[in-house]
């Protein structure tokens, strides 16, 4: 009986096309899935066909290998099955093992005869899917006994390799199951790694273990990426960071894995040569990511494989010469990168067709990169002892210099201490002869401040003798004639003394008479009010000038004290009013001021320093108009501001520079010390106040001198 089912299954065998998928009955708990070369494509390099117009079409070309791989392509790519099932099973699972395919439409007729559609890829988000698994599993339904069609619609952006496989769903997911143990297991690794290297770079701050582990980390982030678990973990609803990943992390690795070697190998020391590489590389994977950018990501891809093997071979070569030189890590290196390259290139055959897609082929690279970064992390680990070695021997070095040293210091202190001793004694020579020349700076200085002092007096003297002589000629011009004028009115006294019982009246009151318009008493009276209101005035202006003296002469004292500044303007205008010429007015704006606290005789000594420069300066003007002095005093907030502006001759920039230097003067030879400005600048900062000057050559001069009304406690303390 079982001899005659299988010759019938023979003869349904010679039946069917070759160019059909043979499902039969497993003769194990494996699936037998005869392909025959039974797939069929069309190329659509527009990617704009539609279903309709693929299934009528004749154009479909078989695919000569079992696994169908396209290469790198722009194009999309349409695939036909037709399944015979010769088993009693009609639900099975059509699994495509490739996670990084951007596009994948699946049709198949359902029982009504109309094909079903269902889209998926990179190009959706994770959830679209019709199961929770990184490659792209789908539910068939094989009729038994009959041909059901199946196409497929696939694009990618990487390399366009399509693994069929179809199977029951127990067996489908049995073998996810295992691959995702098998991964896990790489996965776990790599994880340790990072993990114990980011504990030693922070236990020991070497930069090797940094590069280290961003090398490390963007592995763990491209095999991930190729298996589609990042896609299904990280970034399920992000189908940017999923068909973008090759071309973000692959140039990262590679860049992270140049940099890693150049560090650990110390190539800038043992290959001088061969060192600068790895900034060409980085700038080739740059331009990967820029082409990428631009859309052209099969040239991108290209480009990033080319780098990947060239940078593998520079690394390879680098390597080996670094071993040649004797340098222990060299070994680590040159055993661990060749098991990644292994592993990478069994990998890489399988995308180009020349080595089948199995579990060995397909975890090669994995567990080529997990044997790689674990014996990287034992070349590491003994670094720490290398480092060790190293310190201890420099340690060991530095304690002989360093007693070398502390005899050289030894002996340099003692030869210091004498000439530290021989400097102490020029340097307290020295300081006599300083203190012996400041001493005499001192006096100096004193003698030059008490010769402008007597210059000032010497002008006010000058002043008061004039201002005083004006009032005293008033009194002593009026004295003679007064004294005229008195004496006849006693006369007109006496003559009405003389006057008795005996003589007779008449007779003398008509000699009185005739005396009286002979003196013209009348007008000796208006002469007489007229002279004692000339000495009244002579002696008011007197006592004006006495009291202006009184206000400016407190020049030294010491102590603040409440003062009106107007008060000081007026007293020092009133014993300057000789030096003022005809040609020059002086206007005064003085408003209601407070009284402020300050040196009320040092304030008095800046306005006559000030006004005088300003008389003199208008008296050197060849301007036929009337010169004008104005001051103008005002209150603003917590200050008091005294403008003094004239029409004098002005002055330069540079001059005003200089104006506050000791013995600068503009005045002709023989008319000034060049200190009086200094001194002014002296008081206003013991003061602490402001002194402003706006002056243009032949226009004039302002000077703005702004007042505090309060002096604050510190500085009243230090002034005192």
């Amino acid at each position: 009986m079982n001899r005659l089912k299988f010759l019938f299954f023979l003869f349904l065998l010679g039946k069917l096309s070759i160019a059909q998928i043979v499902v039969t009955e497993p003769q194990t708990q494996k699936l037998n899935v005869n392909f025959n070369n039974s797939i069929f494509f069309i190329e659509d390099k527009s990617g704009k066909l539609t279903f309709n117009e693929v299934i009528n079409s004749n154009d479909f070309t078989p695919v000569k290998k079992n696994v169908p791989n396209f290469g790198i392509t722009n194009s999309a790519y349409w695939l036909k099955m037709e399944i015979k099932n010769l088993s009693h099973r009609e639900t099975y699972r059509l699994q495509i093992s490739q996670p990084a395919l951007d596009e994948i439409d699946f049709y198949q007729k359902n029982k009504a005869g109309v094909f079903e559609e269902s889209k998926s890829g990179e190009r959706l988000p994770f959830d679209s899917r019709d199961f929770f698994d990184p490659n792209y599993i789908y539910k068939i339904r094989l009729d038994t006994m009959n041909l059901t069609e199946i196409y497929l619609r696939v694009r990618s952006r990487d390399n366009l390799q399509i693994p069929i496989k179809i199977d029951t769903q127990e067996n489908t997911f049995q073998n996810n199951k295992i691959k995702d143990y098998i991964f896990g297991i790489f996965a776990g690794i790599m994880i340790v790694m990072l993990l114990y290297n980011t504990f030693l770079y922070v236990t020991v701050r070497d930069k090797t273990y940094l590069y280290y582990i961003i090398y490390l980390a963007t592995v763990i982030l491209v095999q991930c990426g190729i298996q589609g678990y990042t896609f299904q973990y990280l970034w399920p609803n992000s189908p940017f960071l999923a068909q973008w990943s090759v071309f973000i992390f692959s140039p990262m690795v590679g860049v992270a894995s140049a940099y890693f070697m150049r560090v650990f190998l110390n190539t800038f020391q043992f290959t001088p040569k061969f060192d600068k590489g790895y900034k060409y590389f980085t700038i080739a994977y740059t331009v990967t990511f820029v082409f990428a950018i631009f859309g052209l990501f099969s040239v991108s891809y290209t480009l990033i494989t080319a780098c990947a093997a060239s940078l593998s071979l520079y690394m390879m070569i680098n390597a080996f010469l670094i071993y040649k030189k004797g340098y222990k890590p060299a070994r680590f290196f040159l055993v661990a990168w060749s098991l990644f390259l292994t592993g990478v290139t069994i990998y890489s055959m399988t995308n180009v067709g020349f080595l089948p897609i199995n579990n060995f082929t397909f975890y090669t690279m994995p567990f080529g990169a997990a044997a790689e970064v674990i014996l990287l992390s034992l070349a590491l680990a003994d670094r720490i002892n290398v480092l060790k070695r190293e310190k201890e021997a420099s340690q060991v070095e530095a304690l002989l210099i360093s007693q070398q040293n502390q005899k050289l210091i030894t002996e340099q202190n003692i030869l210091l201490e004498q000439k530290v001793h021989e400097r102490t004694l020029e340097l307290e020579e020295t300081n006599e002869e300083l203190n012996v020349t400041l001493t005499y700076l001192k006096d100096t200085q004193t003698q030059l401040v008490n010769a402008e002092k007597m210059a000032s007096l010497g002008q006010l003297t000058a002043g008061i003798a004039h201002e005083i002589n004006n009032p005293i000629n008033f009194v002593s011009a009026n004295l003679k004639p007064l004294k005229t004028d008195i004496s006849e009115v006693f006369e007109v006294v006496d003559k009405y003394e003389s006057i008795t019982p005996e003589t007779e009246l008449v007779e003398k009151l008509k000699e009185i008479d005739l005396f009286k318009k002979k003196i013209d008493l009348v007008y000796l009276r208006g002469e007489i009010g007229t002279l004692l209101m000339g000495i009244e005035d002579g002696a008011r202006r007197t006592a004006e000038i006495v009291s202006g003296l009184k206000n400016f002469s407190r020049l030294d004292e010491s102590d603040i004290k409440e003062a009106n500044i107007n008060e000081g303007i007026e007293s020092t205008l009133v014993l300057l009013r000789s030096t003022i010429q005809s040609n020059i007015q002086v206007i005064t704006n003085l408003t209601k001021l407070p009284a402020i606290e300050c040196f009320p005789g040092k304030l008095n000594q800046v306005f006559m320093n000030v006004i005088s420069n300003a008389l003199y300066a208008m008296s050197k003007t060849k301007s036929e108009e009337k010169n004008k002095l104005i001051i103008t005093t005002f209150e603003k907030e917590d200050h008091v501001h005294v403008v003094f502006e004239d029409t004098g001759t002005g002055m330069t920039k540079e001059v005003q520079e200089k104006v506050f230097e000791p013995f600068f003067t503009t005045k002709d030879v023989g008319e000034g010390t060049g200190l009086g400005m200094s001194i002014v600048f002296k008081i206003v900062e013991s003061h602490n106040a402001k002194m402003e000057i706006d002056s243009e050559l032949g226009k004039g001069t302002k000077i703005t001198l702004i007042l505090n009304k309060k002096i604050s406690q510190d500085d009243r303390i230090l002034k005192t």
